[in-house]
C-alpha cells in the first residue's frame, strides 16, 4: 500500500507530507491552514538542454526549443481547444514555463481546486499533437524568439552563456531560433513526449489549505485512472566544457552599457549538498557584493552601479556558474574591479564573522517571509527539490555553515573558475 511520510521542521513550524506513487509519480503535500489560495505545480524533468540523449544504446538528437515547443503543445486537447479555457471556467490562474532541465505546469485557486487538481494531471499526462496545430504553434514562438531578440537584458545574459558554455545547449535560446523551430515535427513531439511525459519523471507540489488524505486520495484515483506504459529511461549526453570566450559585445539601443561578468565553476563531484554549496557562495557573495557591503555602497553612491546591480548563482549537478550583471557607464573598469574583487576576496574588509551574522539573519528573514507567498514558496520548493535536500533544509544549513566553510566553498569555486565578461554598447 501506497504511504504518506510526514517531515516536521520544528524550527519554521511547517510539515511536508512526501509519497510515491507505484508508477513512480512522486507528490509533495505542503499543508498551509487558513491560507485560502491553493496551489499546485507539475513539474516535468525535462528541459532545453535535453535535446540529446540514448535510449537502449540508440542515439537521439532533436531541434533546439523542442522541450518548450512541447510545454505550448501539451496544452491542447484532443478536439484542439485550448485547456487553459477549461481552467478559466473553475476560476482558476494556470500557467507553465520550461528551464534548462525542467518544465513545470502551474495552477493556483481558490475554488475548484481539486477539480483543477485533477485536470493538470490530465491534461499534462495526455497529449495530442496534429500537423496544422503544430504549425500554428511556430508561428507564435517565432514571434515570442523575435521579441527576445529585441530585449538587451535577455541579450546580454545570452551573450555571457554564449561566452562560458560555447557551442552548447547551455548557450542557446530555451525557446529554440527560428531555424530549429521550424524542423520541429509531430514525431518528433510525439517520441520525445513518450520518452519524458511519464509519471515515473515528474513532480507534483501541492500547497494550501488542503485536507492531505483526500487530497491524497484524489490523486490517487487520478493516477490509476491515467495508467501508461513505463519507458526506457533516456539516458542524457553530458554538457561539454569547450574552452571560454573570454569575452564579447554587441550594440543596442540602450542608454546604458550592461555588462554581465560570467564564472564557470568546474563540474562538481557526486555526493555533496548542491544547496549547501549555493548556500555558501550565496553568502560569500553578499558579503562581498550585497547592499550592506562597503563595496555596493561606495560603487553606488560614486555611480559605478544602480538597482539593477544583480547575481545569479546556477549549481547543477552538471554545470555551474555565477553571472554579477549590471548597467553601467564604465563596463571595462567594471569588470576589472569586479574580477579583482572575487580574487583577493580575503583581503575584503566587508568579510568578517560579524557580517556573516547579520546576513545569515537577513537570509533566514527572507525564507520566513517567503513561506507566506504561495507563488513564490511552491516555485522555490520546486527549484531546491533534489534527492538529498530541500527549500525547507535552507534554516538549518544557514544555522550550521560557519565562517570557514564559507570561505572553503569561495575558494573552491572561484580558484578554478573560469572568466568571461560580456556588454551591450549604445549604438
Amino acid at each position: 500500500m501506497t504511504q504518506l511520510n510526514k517531515i516536521t521542521y520544528s524550527r519554521v513550524s511547517e510539515s511536508v507530507y512526501q509519497v510515491e506513487f507505484k508508477n513512480g509519480f512522486q507528490v509533495f503535500f505542503i499543508p498551509k491552514p487558513m491560507f485560502t489560495e491553493k496551489t499546485a505545480m507539475l513539474t516535468v524533468h525535462y528541459g532545453s538542454l535535453d535535446n540529446a540523449f540514448t535510449v537502449r544504446n540508440r542515439d537521439y538528437t532533436y531541434p533546439e526549443g523542442l522541450a518548450h515547443f512541447l510545454e505550448h503543445k501539451v496544452f491542447e486537447d484532443e478536439r484542439g481547444q485550448d485547456v487553459s479555457q477549461r481552467f478559466t471556467q473553475f476560476g482558476t490562474e494556470v500557467n507553465a514555463f520550461t528551464t534548462f532541465d525542467k518544465t513545470s505546469y502551474f495552477i493556483s485557486a481558490s475554488n475548484h481546486f481539486m477539480e483543477s487538481l485533477t485536470l493538470l494531471q490530465e491534461f499534462v499526462m495526455s497529449a495530442h499533437f496534429t500537423e496544422a496545430s503544430v504549425e500554428r504553434e511556430k508561428k507564435i514562438i517565432a514571434q515570442e524568439i523575435d521579441m527576445y531578440m529585441d530585449d538587451p537584458d535577455y541579450q546580454s545574459y545570452i551573450g555571457i552563456l554564449q561566452n562560458l558554455f560555447p557551442d552548447t545547449y547551455l548557450s542557446r535560446d530555451i525557446a529554440g531560433s527560428r531555424q530549429s523551430i521550424e524542423a520541429i515535427t509531430v514525431t518528433d513531439l510525439e517520441k520525445n513526449y513518450k520518452h519524458f511525459y511519464h509519471p515515473s519523471n515528474m513532480t507534483l507540489i501541492v500547497v494550501g489549505d488542503i485536507n492531505v488524505e483526500e487530497t491524497f486520495k484524489s490523486i490517487e484515483n487520478c493516477q490509476d485512472r491515467l495508467k501508461r506504459r513505463k519507458p526506457a529511461k533516456p539516458t542524457i549526453s553530458p554538457l561539454p566544457y569547450h574552452s571560454v570566450v573570454k569575452t564579447g559585445s554587441i550594440s543596442m539601443d540602450v542608454s546604458t552599457p550592461k555588462l554581465a561578468v560570467g564564472f564557470r565553476g568546474k563540474k562538481l563531484p557526486k555526493g555533496i549538498s548542491l544547496l549547501e554549496y549555493k548556500v555558501g557562495l550565496r553568502l560569500l557573495l553578499s558579503l562581498l557584493f550585497g547592499w550592506t557591503s562597503k563595496t555596493y555602497q561606495t560603487w553606488y553612491d560614486d555611480g559605478k552601479i544602480d538597482d539593477s546591480f544583480d547575481i545569479e548563482i546556477e549549481i547543477q549537478a552538471d554545470f555551474s556558474f555565477i553571472l554579477i550583471t549590471l548597467d553601467t557607464n564604465e563596463p571595462i573598469a567594471m569588470s576589472s574591479n569586479i574580477r579583482r574583487k572575487i580574487k583577493d576576496f580575503m583581503k575584503s574588509k566587508d568579510i568578517n564573522q560579524d557580517h556573516l551574522t547579520l546576513l545569515k539573519k537577513e537570509m533566514f528573514g527572507d525564507f520566513v517571509q517567503s513561506l507566506d507567498f504561495m507563488d513564490q514558496f511552491v516555485s522555490q520548493f520546486n527549484l531546491y527539490l533534489s534527492a538529498q535536500d530541500s527549500y525547507m533544509d535552507i534554516p538549518q544549513i544557514i544555522e550550521k555553515i560557519n565562517f570557514e566553510e564559507i570561505l572553503l566553498i569561495g575558494h573552491d569555486f572561484f580558484e578554478s573558475a573560469e572568466i568571461s565578461d560580456f556588454t551591450v554598447f549604445p549604438k
